[in-house]
C-alpha cells in the first residue's frame, strides 16, 4: 500500500496554489509622516532663504525702546523689529539687536545710520509727534554704498538731512558759533534754502567749522565767492559794565 499523496484521488482534485512573487507595496500610513516631513523642510528653507541680517546697533541709553515691539523704518516702511536689548560691559552704553528683512541687506553697509525717531524740540521745529501715539522706532538712513557690516553706532541726534534728499553740502568756518544750532535754517533773500547739519570746534580751538545743506536747486548758486553770515540771534551779557 503506497502512502504518496499521489495516488490519493482526492488530493487530486485540490487545485493548485497560484503563488506570484512581487515587490512589497508600502503602506498609505507611511505617507503621513513623509508629507509632513516635506512640508517642515520646505517651511524650514522658507524661513532661512527669507531671513534677513541681524544687526547690532549701539545707543546711549534704551529710552523708548521695547524689545518685540520696537520697529525699524525707512520712509515709514517697516523693515525690521527690535529683538533685544542689554547693557554694555561697561554699562556706559545699550546694545540694541534687531532683525531686519531679507529686503534690507542689499543697502546696508558702514555708511548705513539709524537713530531713535521721537517727539523732539528743535530748532528747525517740532519733529516727531506721531510717536506720541505710535511710539517710539528706530529710524534708518541707506547712505552711500560701502562695506558690508553689521554693528553699528547709532546716532544721539536725528539727521537733518537723509541721504535720498537732492542737494549739496557745504563747510563754513567761523571765530564763533553764535547763536547757530543743528537744524537752524539757511535763508536767500529771506527763502529757506536749507539747514545747519552739524558743526564743531577745530582742533586748534581758534574756529568753529559749521556743516551746512542747501537743498536742490538751490545748491546751484552757491559759488566761490558766496557768503553767509548768522542774520539772526540774540545774545545778552550782563557784567559790571551793564547789559550787553
Amino acid at each position: 500500500m503506497s502512502d504518496s499523496k499521489n495516488d490519493r484521488p482526492e488530493l487530486k482534485r485540490v487545485p493548485k496554489a497560484d503563488i506570484r512573487t512581487g515587490k512589497r507595496r508600502i503602506s498609505i500610513v507611511w505617507l503621513v509622516p513623509l508629507v509632513a516631513l516635506a512640508i517642515g523642510g520646505w517651511l524650514v528653507y522658507k524661513a532661512v532663504s527669507e531671513k534677513g541680517p541681524t544687526v547690532t546697533i549701539t545707543f546711549k541709553s534704551a529710552d523708548g525702546l521695547e524689545a518685540g515691539k520696537t520697529k525699524i523704518k525707512y520712509k515709514d516702511v517697516e523693515l525690521g523689529l527690535v529683538n533685544s536689548i542689554v547693557l554694555s560691559k561697561d554699562l556706559s552704553q545699550v546694545i540694541v539687536t534687531a532683525e531686519l528683512v531679507k529686503q534690507a541687506e542689499n543697502f546696508i553697509s558702514q555708511n548705513t545710520r539709524f537713530w531713535v525717531v521721537r517727539a523732539r524740540v528743535a530748532a528747525g521745529g517740532v519733529s516727531g509727534l506721531g510717536t506720541l501715539f505710535s511710539g517710539a522706532y528706530i529710524g534708518l538712513d541707506p547712505g552711500k554704498p560701502g562695506k558690508a557690516t553689521t554693528h553699528f553706532q547709532g546716532l544721539e541726534i536725528p539727521p537733518v538731512v537723509t541721504t535720498d534728499v537732492p542737494g549739496s553740502h557745504f563747510e563754513l568756518r567761523a571765530e564763533s558759533l553764535g547763536s547757530l544750532n543743528v537744524g537752524a535754517p539757511v535763508f536767500f533773500r529771506r527763502i529757506e534754502v536749507g539747514q545747519v547739519v552739524s558743526y564743531q570746534l577745530d582742533e586748534d580751538g581758534q574756529a568753529v567749522t559749521v556743516q551746512v545743506f542747501i537743498h536742490d536747486p538751490h545748491h546751484q548758486l552757491v559759488r566761490k565767492n558766496t557768503r553767509f553770515w548768522n542774520a539772526s540771534g540774540l545774545d545778552v551779557a550782563i557784567g559790571a559794565d551793564g547789559i550787553r
